[in-house]
């Protein structure tokens, strides 16, 4: 009997996508802790490996990667500005 491998939850595909090189996990507990959340970095990974519905937790983990997404949007576009004039 074959084991079905568990597809990656939408929080997880998220983290999955940000790559190995970032900083969001270390950022957002630092934003959870600055709201008065405390918890442990690998609380963290469960809750975005399981979706679990700690609303105030998934909130700040969308809202750093977010601002990580659109700095590297920023990076890319400022960059493809500079090759473009030289």
């Amino acid at each position: 009997m074959e084991q079905k491998e568990k597809e990656p939850g939408i929080l997880q595909q998220v983290l999955q996508k940000l790559g190995r090189k970032h900083t969001v996990i270390a950022d957002t507990l630092t934003r959870l802790k600055e709201r008065g959340i405390k918890l442990s970095q690998s609380r963290l990974y469960q809750i975005i490996a399981d979706d679990e519905a700690r609303k105030e937790v998934v909130d700040v983990f969308l809202e750093v990667a977010e601002e990580e997404f659109t700095r590297r949007r920023h990076v890319q576009e400022r960059a493809q500005k500079l090759v473009a004039e030289a």
